[in-house]
């Protein structure tokens, strides 16, 4: 449940700049064979437009996510869920569906699927499937609307922001789906709950 004051808290917590470490996540993760749903609360900066970069806007998220272990070789779970999902919007051509193929990341998964590093400088995330989410958001340390945050971006980001569609249009495979995927900084994590274990800054 995210309220005022587990907002405050969890921002209270990332200031402290302890962090969740991969290694942390991965021991949790060791038994889960396959899918398991996990809650996340972490904190991350909102890039706004460049007129307004002197403004501090944070977010905090609470989300309900998919976290993955020991899948087999080759299983890619963004592509099996794009394709999920993709099957039940009536206006995608079932052949693009079915051959729907994921396009190359600047991340690769570790032994622990759900912990992902990027190619170039080994920094470690977690990669998560999102099933909800909800989120507070501040501008210099007081709490604010999502129109008063969408009014310190550019353009883009802020129709990003403001807008109620949940799907995505991938363009190369000419596909339309329902999946939020993120790669979240381990630094950024507060807390994280699952396979009945919580891990806490």
């Amino acid at each position: 449940m995210l309220n005022a004051n587990t907002a405050n808290a969890a921002l209270q917590a990332h200031a402290n700049a302890n962090a969740i470490t991969a290694q942390q996540i991965a021991a949790m993760l060791q038994n889960v064979h396959g899918t398991t749903f996990a809650n996340i609360c972490y904190v991350t900066q909102v890039q706004t437009a460049a007129a307004h970069k002197a403004r501090n806007v944070q977010k905090v998220t609470v989300a309900n996510v998919q976290l993955f272990n020991n899948l087999q070789a080759f299983t890619n779970a963004y592509t099996n869920a794009v394709k999920r999902t993709a099957a039940q919007i009536a206006t995608n051509d079932e052949q693009n569906v079915t051959n729907f193929v994921a396009q190359s990341n600047y991340f690769e998964h570790t032994a622990c699927y759900s912990i992902v590093q990027h190619k170039q400088n080994s920094k470690q995330y977690l990669f998560a499937i999102y099933n909800n989410a909800n989120s507070v958001y501040y501008i210099d340390e007081q709490i604010a609307t999502k129109q008063q945050v969408a009014a310190l971006l550019t353009a883009s980001a802020a129709a990003k922001l403001l807008s109620n569609d949940n799907t995505t249009h991938n363009v190369t495979n000419n596909v339309t789906h329902s999946v939020t995927v993120r790669t979240i900084a381990m630094e950024n994590i507060v807390s994280i709950s699952a396979a009945k274990q919580t891990v806490q800054v």
